[in-house]
């Protein structure tokens, strides 16, 4: 690499993934669904798709937890952590901060593998219900995992009237 007269060097920068939330005007998302596993050592393997997005936007850092017995939630750890600061700046006697820090307190920070894995803890495995087959999806900032049978029976559960109704005026 050259060296012109003022001894400045010019190197190549990397993208480097985001520290916190956003840039502004541009907003990352995860969208759609893809079959996925957990092994029996309790890795959740990610799609090849998810892990490259996730890695490309935030890096291979993430936390792991649930905020409802239905599923797993799988944040690039920027996300969480900007969460975690939002709620964290409200009074701590606050019963849904005391609630959400109970819930999020099983959860664990982990990094995926090279393989994709992330480990997810048993608590989480056992209650959601997430071994074997699983689906993982995108929504919006964050990864939902559930178990197979759980998407099927969201999948054949019709919207109703007033749900339908909801989503129409979402589109006008």
């Amino acid at each position: 690499m050259a060296v012109d007269k003022s001894g400045v060097k010019w190197t190549v920068v990397a993208h480097a993934p985001m520290v916190r939330g956003f840039p502004e005007g541009s907003m990352e998302t995860f969208r759609g669904s893809y079959q996925a596993s957990v092994d029996d050592k309790g890795r959740l393997k990610l799609p090849a798709r998810l892990k490259g997005q996730l890695e490309e936007w935030y890096g291979s850092r993430v936390f792991v937890t649930s905020l409802s017995p239905l599923e797993l939630r799988v944040y690039p750890l920027a996300v969480w952590e900007e969460l975690e600061r939002r709620f964290l700046a409200r009074p701590s006697l606050d019963p849904l901060v005391q609630r959400l820090l109970e819930h999020a307190n099983y959860g664990q920070e982990d990094e995926v593998d090279a393989q994709g894995r992330v480990l997810v803890p048993s608590l989480l495995r056992e209650v959601v219900g997430v071994t074997g087959e699983v689906v993982v999806s995108g929504r919006g900032r964050f990864l939902a995992v559930v178990a197979r049978e759980r998407a099927h029976a969201e999948l054949a559960a019709p919207f109703s009237s007033d749900e339908l109704a909801a989503l129409a005026a979402l589109e006008q």
